[in-house]
């Protein structure tokens, strides 16, 4: 099961659709402090995470998901638009599998969900 935290309606649907098609089970987070709980009861086989949400940002989300023993092993990979060079370096010293830049290139997307699911 993948699941996807994005604040955006269309990017979930988006995202889910995409993900669905080629078989993936998805649950969906408007927040972070939503997808701690989905994490918790669902033990996602991968995080797909916007940065840019309101009250937690996926930064922190990310931070605290990995410093945490429970979940440290659960693989993420960043989905946002906020491509810049820090962003990535700063998201994968977090710990992030991958980080994929909005929009999405679908073959590129899937890609990396498949290998990422298989390590």
């Amino acid at each position: 099961m993948i699941l996807i935290v994005d604040d955006s309606t269309t990017n979930q649907v988006l995202l889910e659709a995409i993900l669905q098609e080629e078989g993936y089970e998805t649950v969906t987070a408007f927040s972070a402090k939503e997808a701690f709980k989905l994490v918790e009861k669902h033990k996602p086989k991968l995080i797909l995470l916007d940065l840019l949400m309101p009250e937690v940002s996926g930064f922190d989300f990310l931070k605290e998901l990995k410093g945490n023993k429970k979940t440290s092993n659960t693989p993420v990979i960043v989905v946002s638009a906020v491509e810049s060079r820090e962003n990535v370096d700063i998201c994968m010293q977090y710990g992030a599998a991958d980080f994929i830049g909005k929009p999405i290139d679908i073959a590129s997307f899937l890609s990396k969900v498949k290998q990422t699911m298989l390590t």
